[in-house]
Formats: structure tokens, sequence, C-alpha cells
């Protein structure tokens, strides 16, 4: 009889179970010496990834990086020598939501002025698919930074065709003239313009200082150093990794139905503990974050914020929030409704960024030995799931412990179920004969509460045991 591996996939928020995922990096494309920064698509199938000192380079499909630089501004960019940790360099990278038509671009990158000042600039590609126009530049915006630390430097597009910009509260320690607080300063904050109303932006009538005092182009304030943001592509809302100082790292999480102004805290709170409270409000004045977690449980030192993983390859990592820190070398798997978990740890690693391509999938950048890897799942069986099932899903939402799990099977044969919560009492064990083709399995959990449970499902070849989260 063929195995047959039951895979929970939970498609959206309603579902009642939620797996736990477990994941293993694979090299992808290497040779990224100058250390990567960021790793884009440009809503086709190639790969951009980004170094500091400046230049962007094409991955195709297969992970061959192409020869010749799709942009090399190295020129116009400081530091000129790679330090591992260092933080300023080529930052961002964002392509317009019209690239295919419009062929625009747009980086962040600190100058040769001064301490290093933060740019915003849109480019142009060329005549040739891959390779930029280089003396397109047209600088959007030049933001003063008084120390070398704390740029930030994420660009996203949101689903409203406004570039949002992440810049941090300009460096030093412990921000000493308060410019994440201050209102005027761009420091500090989440910012938000339009890059298609007029040149070289315009200020979208929504943003939250726009018609009173403030500087127009914030969106939200209180961050520290911003590093890598993310919009869920599926629900929009807004993932943003703020490295902390000393002790703490926080996740802090936009809805997409926000209409901004959110104060994330800092410099009064570092995470939701006291920092600097001198003029300060309560705590409870400010934005929580998501997360946070101390470098001392975890041996962390700075946050790297990633994606919501929306692809299909691997449905068990569907829905959640993964996420680095730069010294640990652990990645984790955060959902909006669950308790971070390690998904995987690979010390040494020094991850810095995460990336999406078109479809979805996952990958992260090392900036210890440059290379590219694809985040996969490490569900087991996964080898078999191609060939033994081709979809479960979970409904009706929302139920009280009630529901139908729905199989898409190739093969039949039979498979026990059990669930059992964390204590270890059973709330159900039957045993399913299941055909090929569609299978609807009745499935009751009535009287169990909302928490943690296990999943074991045995076939004559074997056995799998996973861990849910349902929700009621």
């Amino acid at each position: 009889m063929n195995k047959i591996v039951l895979l929970f996939i939970c498609m959206a928020a309603g579902h009642i179970l939620n797996a736990q995922p477990t994941v293993n990096i694979v090299p992808f494309a290497t040779g990224f010496n100058n250390g990567i920064s960021e790793i884009v698509n440009a809503g086709d199938n190639r790969l951009f990834v980004t170094e500091q000192l400046g230049s962007i380079y094409i991955v195709d499909p297969s992970g061959n990086v192409l020869p010749n630089k799709f942009l090399d501004i190295l020129n116009k960019v400081t530091p000129t020598v790679f330090s591992p940790g260092a933080e300023q360099g080529l930052l961002g990278l964002a392509f317009s939501p019209n690239y295919a038509t419009d062929g625009y671009f747009y980086v962040n990158y600190t100058n040769k002025t001064g301490n290093g000042n933060s740019v915003i600039a849109r480019y142009q590609v060329s005549a040739n698919p891959d390779v930029a126009d280089a003396a397109s530049e047209q600088i959007l915006l030049t933001i003063y930074q008084p120390f070398n630390n704390h740029n930030g430097g994420s660009l996203k597009f949101g689903s409203d065709g406004f570039l949002y910009c992440a810049v941090g509260d300009g460096g030093s320690s412990g921000d000493p003239d308060n410019r994440a607080q201050n209102a005027d300063s761009l420091l500090g904050k989440i910012l938000r313009i339009d890059v298609a109303g007029g040149g070289p932006y315009s200020i979208p009538a929504s943003n939250p200082f726009a018609l009173s005092g403030g500087a127009p182009e914030i969106w939200a304030l209180g961050v520290r150093n911003p590093w890598r943001m993310s919009f869920d592509r599926l629900t929009n809302d807004l993932w943003i990794a703020d490295v902390g100082q000393n002790i703490w790292e926080e996740i802090n999480f936009q809805s997409a139905n926000s209409a901004g102004g959110e104060n994330y805290g800092w410099r009064c709170y570092e995470a939701n503990a006291n920092f600097n409270t001198g003029g300060c409000s309560p705590a409870a004045s400010y934005t929580a974050p998501i997360h946070s977690y101390t470098h001392a449980s975890t041996n962390g030192c700075a946050v790297t914020g990633g994606y919501v993983y929306r692809g299909t390859a691997f449905p068990d990592m569907y829905g959640y929030y993964f996420y680095s820190d730069y010294c640990n070398g652990a990645i984790y798997a955060i959902s909006t409704a669950q308790i971070p978990t390690t998904a995987g740890t690979f010390t040494g690693q020094n991850f810095v960024t995460f990336g999406e391509n078109n479809v979805g999938e996952l990958f992260v950048g090392s900036q210890a030995n440059g290379t590219v890897y694809r985040l996969v799942s490490t569900f087991t069986g996964i080898a078999d799931v191609a060939s033994d099932v081709s979809n479960v899903s979970l409904y009706p939402v929302p139920n009280k412990g009630t529901f139908t799990c729905e199989m898409d099977l190739k093969y039949a044969g039979e498979a026990l179920i059990e669930i059992a919560d964390a204590a270890g009492r059973v709330w159900y064990k039957q045993n399913h004969k299941v055909n090929s083709g569609i299978n609807k399995i009745p499935v009751s959990l009535e009287g169990a509460a909302s928490g943690m449970y296990t999943v074991k499902i045995e076939t004559e070849n074997g056995t799998i045991n996973k861990k849910f989260e349902m929700l009621k």
C-alpha cells in the first residue's frame, strides 16, 4: 500500500488548526562577497540581489547569477570597503508596481557626504531588461544622518501604490536627541510618499501629518533601526523588525486597515521595557510590538525582518512570518495568533535579509558566506506530498470544534488519525478508509479548549506527528 501523508493546511486565519513549521536552508545562489543587503523580485521570475557596496545582480530561476551587474553605483555609496555588520551602504530596493511598463525602480543608500546621508532615488531600466540605466538617477529625498549607524533602509510599495521607507533614528546610542519621537524629524520613522503623483514625490492626503504640524512624509514613528519591513502579499498587513539597544529586539505589526500614525515607543521604551521615559506618556499610549525577545534568552543581538510565507510549495509554512537574528542564526516563525517558535537554527550564518520571489517562495541571505538560500520545509514526508496528497483543508469557519477534513488524494488506503492535547488527553482517534480523489472526513473535538494539540497520523508505512494550535 502506498504511504499516505495527511498534510493539514491552514490557508486562512479562520481555519482551526495551524501547523508549527520547521525549516531548512538550501543554497540557491552564491558569490555575493560584498555584503548581501536585500533580495527582491520585479514581478517576474528573476531575483535581484543587492550588495552593500553598491551593486545589484540578477539571479535567474535556476540560481545562476548573471555575469553583468544590473546596476553599479559604487561611486555614489559609502562605505567603499565591506565590513561584516556595518550598517551603511546600498540598503534598499523596490520595483515600481508598474515596472513592466514604466521600468522604474527605487534604491536607498548612504552617500559620501558627511557621515553618509540617506538617499532615496529612482532609476530606470535600459533597453536591455537585465541592465539598468545608471545615468537615469533622480534623487527624491536626502536625509541628513548625524552618525553612521541606524540607517534603516528598507523600501516597499504598499497595495495603495505608495512607497514606504524605513528610516533609523540617526544613530549613536540611545537616540541622544530624541529624534524618533520628534514629529518634525524624518529620523526614527516609517515614511510614506507618492512617487507617481508629481516630482520628485508628493504627500498622500491621508498621511497622518499631511494637514497638521509635523513632517508630512511620516506614516509611523518611534522606531530605532527598522531593519527590514515587508507587506503580507495576501492581507497587506505591514511587519516591521526593529533592532533594539542592549536588551530587547522587537517585531511591530500594522494592520492593513491602519490609518497610520502609530508610535512604536522608542526611545521611551525598548520593546515593552522602560528605556528613557523622561517626558514620555505611559506605555499604554504607544503601540506595543507583536513580539519581542531578549538577547540573553536567545544569544541574539539584532533582529532581521522577513516575510509572511504565501507560497504553495510548503503548505505547513503558509501564513507564518519568518524572521531571524543576525547573531544566533535562528530562523523563527510567528503568526498573529501564536507564540513564536524556532523553525531552525543555522549557527554562524549571519542572516541579514529575507526575500520573496514572484510566487511567494522565500529566500534568506547570509552575510557570512555571501550565499542566498531558499527556505524549505522539513515537514515529515514532504517528498511524498506531490505523489500522495494534492490538498487538505479544514472547514467550516468559524466552528466550535466540529469540522470537516477534506483531502484530495491520489491513492486509496487507510489512515489512523489521533488528536491529543498538551496534557496527552486524546480527543479524537479513528481509523479511516480513504479513496483516491476527494475524501470528506467529519472530525469532532466537542468540549476541547483552544490551545496546542498533537495530530498523529499512522499508516502501515510509518507515523507522522505534528503540533497544531486550535483556535475556536
